[in-house]
């Protein structure tokens, strides 16, 4: 009766030649999927620096689309701060948007 042997991790060495293909794909589905930036409208912007504003005074949850290396985004949280003269945002989470990046504003509804 002949016992099975379990190479172990030696059997998926014929792999080890693919290491790089799953960063290469990540990488190559990047650069395809990069889209420019959305101009936005003057009215629209004007209806965003309202949401913005609002956001803010009032301490509003809210859900952020942004524009950024050539992806659109989402971040969520409060507006702490809006820097208008360096146009940035800094929300709760510490991240730091730039306002021109600022595609989209939703408030977000406390249950």
């Amino acid at each position: 009766m002949s016992k099975y042997v379990d190479r172990g991790i030696i059997k998926w060495s014929p792999f080890d030649g693919l290491a790089g293909f799953n960063d290469m794909f990540t990488e190559l589905r990047n650069r395809l999927t990069r889209m420019d930036k959305p101009i936005l409208l003057d009215d629209r912007l004007e209806e965003l620096d309202l949401a913005l504003q609002n956001a803010s005074e009032n301490n509003q949850q809210v859900l952020i689309e942004y524009y950024y290396d050539g992806h659109v985004r989402y971040t969520e949280g409060t507006i702490l701060k809006i820097d208008r003269i360096h146009h940035r945002i800094l929300m709760d989470t510490k991240q730091t948007l730039g306002i021109e990046d600022i595609l989209n504003i939703h408030e977000i509804q406390a249950e």
